[in-house]
């Protein structure tokens, strides 16, 4: 799972945008997570049973079934094909509620396409399966981190802390638990956390951090370590 959300960072980086566009229309429940939790029809029912019969016949078990389904959507949402990966996910959920990776798939997807607070539903059910996960968590914080952006209610705030101190504990070296930690810090206006998180966060990987965000923390306070100047539009280092 770590080698595929590696993978599927790169593609949000560089998609999120024509996901947050692709939001604004009306989508399909197929592509919705959990098929967007509307009671289906009839038709839809049978469909679904013959699927599952089929998947019967042809692995192991369910959870086999689930994984493979799982690891198909993946494949697509790195190509760029965001609705055929999302059915896939869903496929996968329907053939094991019990996968948590079905709803961190969710998560990522739902936050990229700007619905935050999904997200964090989706989030929510995959660490009750996966209470100590690392990188989940951190994945959890950051959408909680959009939701308090947008709603500026201290609670998200709040968990997402608590959601990053536990990575942390869990995997001192998870770069973007670190670098959200730094975030944390910042909306708590102290600046001087916020910098050391951040320069904790680069020193193991400079990729996950968001240069616009570097910005915003120069312009409240000078980087103490003098590494990152107000002068460079890009967040370039000196």
């Amino acid at each position: 799972m770590k080698r595929i959300l590696v993978a599927a960072l790169a593609f949000f980086c560089a998609t999120t945008l024509s996901l947050a566009q692709e939001a604004t229309a009306e989508l399909s429940p197929r592509v919705l997570p959990m098929f967007g939790g509307k009671q289906k029809t009839e038709a839809e029912q049978k469909q679904d049973e013959k699927f599952l019969t089929s998947c019967d016949k042809n692995f192991r078990d369910r959870k086999e079934a689930s994984k493979f389904f799982l690891e198909r959507g993946w494949e697509y949402l790195n190509e760029g094909q965001v609705d055929t990966a999302m059915y896939r996910f869903n496929l996968a959920w329907l053939l094991n509620p019990d996968n948590k990776d079905t709803y961190w798939a969710f998560g990522l997807v739902t936050s990229a396409r700007g619905d935050h607070q999904t997200a964090v539903d989706m989030y929510e059910k995959a660490i009750a399966l996966d209470p100590k996960n690392s990188l989940l968590l951190s994945d959890a914080a950051s959408s909680y981190l959009a939701v308090y952006k947008e709603k500026k209610k201290k609670k998200n705030l709040k968990k997402a802390s608590s959601y990053l101190n536990t990575a942390t504990s869990a995997d001192s070296s998870n770069a973007y638990a670190l670098y959200n930690l730094s975030v944390v810090k910042y909306y708590e206006k102290q600046y001087g956390e916020a910098w050391d998180y951040l320069h904790k966060s680069r020193n193991i990987n400079m990729s996950v951090i968001d240069y616009g965000y570097i910005m915003e923390l120069v312009a409240q306070m000078p980087d103490p370590k003098g590494f990152f100047n107000a002068s460079s539009a890009e967040g370039t280092a000196n």
